[in-house]
């Protein structure tokens, strides 16, 4: 089983509840097996104190089903930024990684966190 696990060295018994589920850290630690709630709490505001510290590993892609689609709305020509759609902060590390690798192809990403990406690529444009 893949586990999302957190920390909280601020607030070491805080009790979050969302419409994903709710979430108890006792002594500072929480984990979950539920990718809603995962996700809920990794997008949650710095000042919570919540930090991811593991995620399950995106499923390997079906080598049979050929090339995702790049990110991007469709309506520009592909050569740039102007044609790629920026994920939400919630969305996940993998769609940050594809948006990050559309806007900015020459660039090393897979040593970035989730948080880095979104700091880095989640600027309004």
């Amino acid at each position: 089983m893949s586990y999302y696990e957190f920390r909280n060295d601020t607030y070491r018994s805080l009790h979050v509840a969302s419409v994903a589920g709710t979430a108890r850290f006792e002594d500072g630690v929480f984990s979950t097996e539920d990718k809603a709630l995962g996700e809920a709490l990794a997008a949650l505001p710095d000042w919570y104190g919540v930090q991811l510290v593991s995620a399950p590993d995106e499923p390997a892609e079906d080598p049979d089903e050929g090339p995702e689609d790049p990110p991007g709305d469709g309506e520009g020509d592909g050569s740039g930024p102007d044609d790629v759609q920026r994920p939400a902060r919630s969305a996940s590390k993998a769609d940050w990684l594809a948006y990050a690798r559309a806007v900015d192809p020459d660039a090393t990403l897979d040593d970035l966190t989730k948080e880095q990406l979104v700091e880095t690529y989640g600027g309004e444009g």
